[in-house]
């Protein structure tokens, strides 16, 4: 674009010399000195009409950033048999989409492969509370091998700074009960130079849909153990104290997987 507009200036500089270093102003093309220039209107020039530039190229549409989700549901649980679990949860994406639920991502536990977390982008919360709620559901999970009750948590998300370029790293899911929620959001929101210090690359902060005292936040980042060193920070936990946590945060380190958003 930029060699084709230098060449349409170009142009335009010809046009307007004449093609010639020689000519005189007030001159036509092989005149003599002193001879009146033909008149010429219309932009019509004695010999013709002036070339004209083609049209230019529209700039092209930037790309629609992509919008936060409004809600999300996390399920945490261990899991007999990681391949047999996968393939029923697979067969369930359809129930999974009449519920609201638009697509998900898969986490395994970093120290234990067996734990599998999965998120999921909520578009209509009141229909997945009704689906995590159903007997069948439960059941389904159960013959899938999942073990114990698992933990599941729906929220209002409330921050996200994540590039969708960025998958399969590493990450820490947090769970904290605070003192209000918004100060929290606050003060968590001016650690970004602390949190960069540390490696992490992208973060998403939820407020649980029922209790609104309980925060969750996940972090991202692409050096594990530089991760694992901020989380357990006693600078990061004095900080998370003054910004109103009550008590220590529950913090599970996970390595990310599979991310799908359904069609």
């Amino acid at each position: 674009m930029l060699i084709r507009l230098l060449s349409v200036c170009l142009l335009f500089v010809w046009a307007g010399c004449g093609g010639s270093s020689e000519s005189r102003p007030g001159t036509e093309p092989g005149a003599a000195v002193g001879e009146a220039a033909t008149p010429t209107t219309g932009g019509e020039s004695a010999t013709g009409p002036s070339p004209m530039p083609p049209p230019a190229d529209p700039p092209a549409p930037e790309p629609a950033a992509p919008q936060m989700p409004a809600h999300g549901l996390m399920v945490i649980h261990k899991v007999k048999d990681f391949d047999a679990w996968k393939t029923a949860f697979d067969a369930n994406a359809a129930a999974r989409k009449e519920a609201g639920i638009a697509g998900h991502a898969i986490m395994r536990g970093s120290d234990d492969p067996k734990l599998v977390v999965v998120w999921a982008p909520v578009s209509d919360l009141e229909k997945t509370k009704t689906f995590v709620a159903d007997k069948t559901q439960k059941d389904k999970m159960k013959e899938a091998g999942v073990q114990g009750k698992p933990e599941i948590q729906l929220s209002n998300v409330a921050a996200m700074q994540m590039d969708p370029n960025k998958k399969g790293l590493p990450g820490a899911l947090l769970t904290a009960k605070v003192k209000d929620f918004d100060a929290f959001k606050t003060a968590f929101e001016s650690g970004a130079q602390a949190r960069t210090d540390a490696g992490v690359v992208g973060y998403a902060l939820s407020q649980d849909a029922a209790t609104p005292t309980v925060a969750y936040v996940y972090l991202q980042s692409e050096d594990p153990a530089k991760l694992k060193t901020y989380v357990g920070a006693k600078e990061t936990k004095q900080a998370w104290k003054e910004a109103g946590v009550i008590g220590p945060a529950k913090v599970t380190l996970v390595q990310e997987g599979e991310s799908v958003m359904y069609p």
